[in-house]
């Protein structure tokens, strides 16, 4: 192993911890709204709701997982690239999936704008693509290409768990005080 690259992937501490401390405390925040939500959720609406919050805990996971792999304090860069690969691939393959099933809602409703298309869509898929290329540029021997993709892929996922649990939210006030 490197003594430089060991040296590079120490300098990212402060911001994983600072990645790993938000998505947690965001995570646990989810559940206390989706628990305030509890009187509101009938069957009929149970599913509607699962798509917000599916999502939103995959997302905060994949983002405490990828702080967790990170943190360990020494790597040879191969494995960490290959455990980058193999937890990118199956999150890129996640979103996919859901991202499928949010266009042919969207085709349904209508009601899908800018927004909603890149927190819940493209950027999630961004994401985890950014996660898995940072694996291969690891992989590859070109570590601060795979620090700067693992940085944006980060802080994208993060964000984009952010907009879908504030999309649950607000889901979740216009299910107890109505669409008016």
């Amino acid at each position: 192993m490197s003594d430089a690259f060991t040296e590079i992937l120490r300098s990212w501490q402060t911001f994983y911890f600072t990645i790993g401390g938000a998505a947690a405390a965001l995570l646990g925040l989810m559940f206390v709204a989706v628990s305030l939500a509890l009187p509101v959720i009938t069957t009929g609406i149970s599913a509607d709701m699962k798509a917000f919050v599916n999502p939103s805990v995959y997302y905060f996971v994949s983002e405490l997982a990828l702080v967790f792999v990170l943190l360990v304090p020494s790597y040879d860069p191969l494995i960490l690239g290959l455990l980058l690969i193999v937890g990118g691939v199956p999150g890129l393959a996640f979103t996919l999936r859901h991202a499928r099933q949010l266009v042919r809602v969207a085709r349904r409703a209508q009601d899908f704008n800018l927004g909603d298309w890149l927190s819940q869509i493209i950027l999630p898929v961004g994401a985890y693509a950014l996660i898995a290329v940072g694996g291969l540029c690891f992989v590859g021997r070109q570590w601060s290409l795979g620090f700067a993709t693992l940085w944006i892929g980060s802080v994208l996922l993060l964000l984009c768990a952010i907009a879908n649990t504030w999309s649950l939210v607000l889901w979740i006030v216009e299910q107890k005080f109505g669409a008016g």
